[in-house]
């Protein structure tokens, strides 16, 4: 057996800086949960009668929850510090996480499920995962799948993860095993641990500083780390215009999905010289000049996680993200020139790794406790140093089945941060771009006028030419992570 990490102690494991961050982000009225939508065809799921087998299904999904290594942990807090831990909770019943809904007569009846969801923090007393269950679309030919999965839990990757471990129980092979937590401690074993933990943090933070300072290329990468960081806080606390993208996120919540046809975008990515995440933070901007009158200024910021995750590290629990702080340029109206300036900001911040900074930013906050962390979200909603988080996230290599039946189409969504009123998340899946709105917009025209114009803004670049006078973009580091991936 393995020995326990840093964070990992006898029957319950800490949760690293950056999960407690997503934790500490959340207000009862801004929950912080990572969501999808899926249409599954209900043909294989038929009972002797010839009705939707629910109760089959149900059972199928909680036997795959049962087998996925960290979905029977809930939250706890460590003595002294409070710092929230992880802790198996043995007698959990996976009834109270699997819900079988009421039929839906219409996918709009599945959007109100899922506005509800979005809008409604998890239950801290359970594990922090829902999987939905919503039958009768289609003359009861489709059900709709609504998973639920805490930002604490998982990122974008391990949230994709997650969805094909409960679609696919063979994912894992061939992957190293995720050790699982044994039975809690009790209260005075777990004090022990904690002090045990405190003192021996010297000794631990004195070998990773003679390590350091005994290797040149752990030097530098600290130098480069640090730059990193300074860049990240500098950003942070930049203000950005008062404008519609910015205002209260607590309460409510509209989504809005649709689909993009992959291969005409991949053909204007070889046109217009930029990556698929390119393209998506141009169609955003783009979408964002159209809405007139509500944003009168001439650049915002995006926000675009990036995954550090390696590949043994794929279908583990948990965030390794940093952030880049894209400028987008919301004047430009040649669709070329548009991709070129995003380009050129992505290239040169992947060359320096800026992403880097939000990822050691996170990480410092687990030694200044979660004070520091609440502090962090409350300066980047009250200086609104963003104005729109857009997320784009590698989809399977083969379409998602349960129990033999196919799944059509899959959308994710993704919470708001700060004081902002909407995030953009983009998956690939069956040959098109699966695009997922998530909005605090009173008005839900807002959202509905925004959505068309990404529809409208996504066909524009399948159309768009190369910029007639394109800038040479600065040649990004051969290991630099690709933005967007979260």
């Amino acid at each position: 057996m393995n020995s326990p990490t840093p964070h990992e102690r006898h029957g319950y494991r800490r949760l690293s800086g950056q999960d407690a961050a997503f934790l500490s982000f959340e207000g009862p009225g801004r929950p912080m949960h990572i969501g999808a939508v899926a249409f599954v065809d209900a043909a294989l799921w038929r009972d002797l009668a010839g009705g939707f087998h629910s109760a089959g299904l149900v059972e199928t999904l909680i036997g795959r929850a049962r087998a996925i290594p960290g979905l029977d942990h809930r939250l706890g807090r460590a003595p002294l510090s409070g710092w929230p831990v992880w802790q198996r909770d043995p007698a959990l019943d996976y009834r109270r996480c699997v819900i079988l809904r009421e039929p839906a007569a219409s996918r709009q009846d599945v959007r109100d499920i899922a506005e509800s969801a979005m809008a409604t923090p998890l239950d801290r007393a359970l594990p922090l995962w829902r999987v939905l269950v919503v039958p009768g679309l289609d003359d009861g030919n489709t059900f709709a799948l609504v998973f639920l999965a805490h930002h604490a839990l998982v990122d974008g990757i391990a949230g994709m993860d997650l969805l094909t471990l409960f679609l696919d129980p063979t994912a894992t092979s061939g992957q190293p095993e995720t050790a699982r937590l044994g039975s809690p401690p009790t209260d005075r074993r777990m004090l022990f641990e904690e002090l045990a933990r405190w003192i021996e943090l010297p000794a631990r933070l004195a070998g990773k500083a003679f390590a350091i300072g005994r290797s040149r290329s752990r030097m530098r990468r600290l130098a480069r780390r640090t730059t990193a960081l300074v860049r990240t806080c500098f950003r942070l606390l930049s203000p950005g215009p008062t404008t519609a993208l910015r205002g209260s996120n607590e309460g409510s919540r509209t989504v809005a999905w649709f689909n993009i046809p992959e291969r005409p975008l991949l053909h204007a990515r070889k046109r217009l010289h930029g990556s698929p995440n390119d393209l998506v933070l141009a169609a955003v901007a783009q979408a964002l000049t159209g809405m007139g009158g509500h944003l009168p200024f001439r650049r915002t910021r995006a926000a675009v996680p990036v995954s550090f995750r390696k590949r043994s590290e794929r279908y583990e629990l948990g965030n390794r993200i940093g952030l880049l702080l894209t400028p987008l340029e919301l004047r430009e109206r040649h669709s070329g020139r548009r991709v070129a300036s995003i380009r050129r900001h992505t290239t040169l911040q992947k060359r320096r790794g800026d992403a880097e900074g939000y990822e050691v930013l996170t990480e410092l906050t687990a030694w200044t406790g979660q004070w520091s962390q609440r502090l962090l979200h409350w300066l980047a909603g009250t200086l609104h140093s963003y104005g729109i988080l857009v997320t784009n996230v590698p989809g399977p290599s083969r379409p998602y089945t349960l129990g033999g039946a196919e799944l059509s189409e899959i959308y994710p969504l993704v919470p708001l941060f700060g004081s902002q009123s909407v995030s953009v998340a983009v998956v690939r899946y069956r040959g098109s771009f699966r695009v997922g709105v998530t909005a605090s917009w009173p008005d839900r025209r807002t959202l509905e006028t925004f959505t068309a114009n990404l529809q409208v803004a996504f066909a524009d670049l399948t159309r768009a030419t190369a910029a007639p006078v394109a800038e040479a973009a600065p040649r990004a580091g051969a290991g630099d992570p690709a933005p967007g991936r979260a």
